[in-house]
């Protein structure tokens, strides 16, 4: 963990590192096995106690559905009590002195977590089911200091409190993205030289309602006051979004003589652009040291093909401007992309590339594809391993930047996009936990 601070993190290949990462793994299995049933359970199957090579680590890696392997009447009725014991299956924190007492919602829930020091991250999935992943106090320090450590590392630009930073996507209530929020604005801003979307936070709960009614309407069992009910909300969301957007980009006209950094998806950028350009701007009326923090693919916007070039452009920003990063709930650290064009593995984290059931760990010797797999050493919340839904393409030579560190290419697909996610584990483990539970 030490390696985090240096200079350049980057420069190590896999084999460089492997003996300390699979030290490092063991001292995180060993202390594991105490507080995590599910990953004692997975040891005790596969007789796995002592790891000498990177194969040791696949049969005890999680699935991604593992952190939403609850069942789902424990989350519609309200059973937090059950939602809590099954919290324990799969994190260290003890939830000792946890009151449930008044929670009336899922939102009550993982506020009601953090009053005893477990901060759970949430991810919808397209089921309206959400992946609930539990992090200790350490695990956002870490993930918020990471993201501002692959900014400067990606960009060259040192955190000098210098620039007014932009928020131009929606905030949601997660602990974790709201720390890492604001470690940006301390590193990079001020608290008073900073802009945030004018729209509430988005709360898990409202985000799982919109999923589960549209799985109703494409079951065609959706009501027509149902129906009603859900188009005048939409209508009010967008009246709200576009008044956001038309004060952020009066707002961003008006700091254009500053260093700016904005951050946000594709898909919220380019709105944001489209309405500076509406307003008869564009690049050369921006300094040249804009910078841009973009997370995520497009999410399933619709965007034309030139939306990079678009946004780029509108704001006069440089590609070595440009923060890209691939990461996950599932781990602490973003994958900063480097001026190839490929995401690059820090050396606290394995790359693990698995077959697409997700049983065994394909040969390193050459570029491959396949499903992601890692094992974050930096973890202390949960298990660090995991099996991703996505396919990646990997490649642990060299990269054609001069960094040497596992790095991974710019189409990332998942699995349930293909026709299915289907990891062999994954069935075992969901009897398990909610057996445990």
């Amino acid at each position: 963990m030490r390696l985090r601070f240096e200079e350049d993190p980057y420069r190590y290949s896999a084999a460089d590192i492997l003996p300390l990462q699979l030290e490092a793994a063991q001292e995180r299995l060993t202390a594991g096995l105490e507080h995590i049933p599910l990953l004692r359970r997975r040891a005790e199957d596969n007789e796995v106690g002592k790891l000498t090579e990177s194969t040791d680590l696949v049969p005890l890696l999680f699935a991604h559905s593992a952190y939403k392997s609850y069942s789902e009447s424990w989350l519609t009725d309200g059973r937090w009590d059950r939602m809590a014991k099954w919290l324990k299956t799969v994190a260290t924190a003890s939830l000792d002195g946890l009151d449930l007492d008044g929670v009336g919602d899922i939102d009550g829930f993982v506020d009601r977590l953090q009053t005893v020091g477990s901060y759970v991250t949430c991810s919808s999935g397209t089921t309206g089911k959400p992946a609930l992943i539990s992090c200790a106090a350490a695990d956002l320090d870490i993930a918020s200091e990471a993201n501002v450590e692959g900014f400067s590392w990606s960009t060259g630009i040192a955190p000098a409190k210098d620039r007014k930073m932009f928020g131009l996507a929606p905030r949601t209530r997660v602990e974790r993205n709201e720390r890492t929020r604001l470690a940006l604005i301390e590193a990079f801003a001020t608290p008073e030289n900073s802009y945030q979307l004018p729209l509430d936070p988005i709360g898990v709960g409202s985000i799982m309602a919109m999923i589960a009614f549209r799985r109703r309407v494409a079951d065609g069992i959706a009501s027509p006051s149902e129906l009603a009910a859900f188009e005048e909300i939409g209508a009010q969301r967008q009246k709200q979004m576009d008044d956001a957007v038309s004060e952020a980009v009066d707002e961003l006209i008006a700091s254009r003589g500053q260093k700016l950094l904005l951050t946000g998806m594709f898909a919220s950028l380019y709105q944001i652009a489209a309405g500076v350009r509406a307003k008869g701007l564009h690049g050369k009326d921006f300094r040249d040291d804009t910078a841009v923090l973009v997370g995520g693919g497009l999410k399933g916007a619709a965007l034309p093909e030139n939306y990079r070039e678009f946004i780029f452009d509108t704001f006069n920003v440089a590609e070595g401007k440009v923060y890209h990063f691939y990461t996950m709930q599932e781990l602490n650290t973003p994958f900063p992309k480097c001026v190839g064009g490929r995401y690059h593995v820090p050396p606290w984290v394995m790359m693990l590339p698995l077959d697409e059931p997700g049983e065994r760990l394909l040969p390193t010797d050459q570029p491959v594809q396949g499903r992601a797999g890692f094992f974050d050493v930096s973890l202390d919340g949960r298990w660090g391993g995991v099996i991703s839904g996505d396919r990646v393409d990997v490649s642990f030579a060299a990269c054609e930047c001069g960094h040497r560190s596992p790095n991974i290419g710019p189409d990332i697909v998942r699995y349930a996009d293909l026709g299915g996610d289907k990891i062999s584990c994954a069935g075992t483990i969901d009897a398990y936990v909610r057996g445990e539970a």
